[in-house]
């Protein structure tokens, strides 16, 4: 049995990535250009599935082949505590930070020993700024520095990040070699800045997903599926394309099913088709229903609508329908855009960004 070589699991690494290359690059440079470049602080965007947990492993993985010491900030609600106390002392382990021996007892030679004791050279209960500024000094001085990341920021907590971003601050203004790349949901991420103390991070250059090129996904598809054995027939790769729309994670999970299903080296047109009940239950699963749990049910009110006008839908007829004035409809299109769970496709008219959101959405009518 062929060994399927596509991988649709949030945060994993697909084995080809396309459409990412030139960001990747700009941190690259950035790293090497030396304190103030721009790119050294980044606030990567996008829709679930868009492929964001991705490249900040893609650009992790560029600043660990360029020597500089990447630290992924915790998840947990006590990230500050699991920096200090956790992280940052093992970075400076690993960067040759060394205890301190203290005489704690002496005596006349010939008669006694000196006695010593190890005292931590951290101690009492270093700040997160000290641990963190040691860390970067101890870096510049073989040549590197330390890279910071961050997933799912809208998780952090607003004091949280003031209190890191004011450290990593601090340590840019004396132009120790630090860098920042945080990364999470548009409309959740518009929120946090819109935040007090979150100064620094608004500062950051944005990378926002856009829909991978048509070439890029072809490019995607076919390599993928030459490193299990199979190709995709040219009827296939062209269907795939079409039904993809660019979205990073679709890629994956169509070849995954897709390849699976086939029954010869070659996985033809019909073999995608029959992938697609089984794409849309798990689009369902994984994107749509966690992208709607805490939706307004006004906003979700607004989806609907298009599904029954049928889409691209006219603005003026999702408000006719919905019962509301033309400005109320302007703020539910605004915070659906900003979701990323609707689009603007021309002067007046919307439709879905997701794949496959709106044959979600008529299941739930």
């Amino acid at each position: 049995m062929l060994r399927n070589p596509f991988r649709p699991s949030f945060g994993t690494t697909p084995i080809v990535v396309a459409g990412r290359e030139a960001v990747v690059a700009q941190v690259g440079i950035a790293l090497q250009e030396g304190p103030g470049s721009p790119y050294r602080f980044t606030l990567i965007s996008g829709a679930r599935g868009a492929g964001k947990t991705v490249l900040l492993n893609l650009i992790e993985d560029e600043a660990a082949r360029l020597g500089w010491h990447v630290v992924r900030i915790p998840a947990s609600r006590d990230m500050l505590a699991d920096l200090r106390d956790t992280e940052l002392p093992l970075l400076l382990k690993q960067l040759g930070e060394k205890d301190q021996r203290t005489i704690t007892a002496a005596s006349i030679a010939g008669v006694g020993s000196v006695s010593t004791e190890v005292t931590p050279e951290h101690s009492p209960a270093p700040s997160l700024r000290r641990l963190l500024r040691r860390a970067c000094e101890l870096a510049e001085q073989s040549g590197s520095g330390v890279f910071l990341t961050k997933d799912e920021l809208q998780s952090a907590r607003p004091e949280d990040l003031h209190t890191l971003t004011d450290a990593i601050q601090n340590i840019v203004r004396d132009s120790l070699p630090i860098a920042l790349s945080v990364a999470g949901l548009p409309f959740e991420i518009a929120e946090l800045l819109a935040l007090p103390g979150t100064t620094f991070l608004r500062r950051s250059v944005p990378i926002e997903l856009d829909p991978i090129a048509d070439d890029d996904v072809a490019r995607t598809f076919q390599e993928t599926a030459a490193e299990g054995g199979r190709e995709f027939s040219p009827a296939a790769i062209q269907a795939a394309v079409d039904v993809t729309s660019g979205y990073a994670y679709l890629i994956q999970l169509i070849g995954s099913i897709s390849f699976t299903l086939a029954d010869t080296t070659t996985i033809s047109e019909s073999d995608l088709e029959r992938s697609m009940p089984l794409v849309k239950e798990r689009m369902g699963l994984q994107v749509h229903q966690p992208a709607l749990r805490a939706l307004p049910e006004r906003e979700e009110a607004y989806l609907h609508a298009m599904v029954e006008i049928g889409t691209p839908a006219r603005t003026s007829e999702i408000a006719e329908r919905m019962g509301i004035p033309a400005n109320q409809q302007t703020t539910y299109r605004r915070r659906l855009i900003e979701r990323g769970l609707i689009r603007a496709t021309g002067h007046g008219f919307v439709d879905f960004a997701l794949p496959f959101l709106g044959d979600y959405l008529s299941t739930r009518a």
